[in-house]
């Protein structure tokens, strides 16, 4: 997988998982905002983003992630990052974006907040 291949993983009809690689950046951003998009037209509203392979992220990395978050909440749904690491926490927090964005710990604590009943 190149650092800029989106994988997507449909876990439910309405529930989505996103893992972006190991960057998000100018390079692939728009990609993001993409696939968000397209997610949220199928009427897919809840997203999951497992950034358990990420490394980096931009200001571009986040942005294309926060312009997608109230177009689910608005729908019932939401964004919702896990797998989330130290370094990139750090940047949610600088950024003073940790209370706004929903972080869970896992995909299992995030499939269960979108309404997935545990495995």
């Amino acid at each position: 997988m190149s650092d800029s291949q989106i994988r997507q993983e449909l876990i439910d009809d309405g529930v989505v998982v996103l893992n972006p690689g190991r960057t998000l950046d100018n390079n692939n951003a728009h990609e993001m905002v993409e696939v968000i998009s397209s997610t949220q037209e199928a009427g897919r509203n809840n997203i999951i983003i497992d950034m358990c392979d990420m490394e980096f992220i931009s200001s571009a990395g986040v942005g294309s992630i926060l312009g997608s978050v109230e177009t689910s909440r608005e729908a019932g749904g939401d964004i919702v990052l896990c797998n989330v690491s130290d370094a990139i926490m750090h940047v949610l927090v600088v950024l003073d974006l940790v209370d706004y964005l929903t972080i869970k710990t896992d995909r299992q604590q995030s499939a269960e907040f979108c309404g997935i009943p545990r495995g």
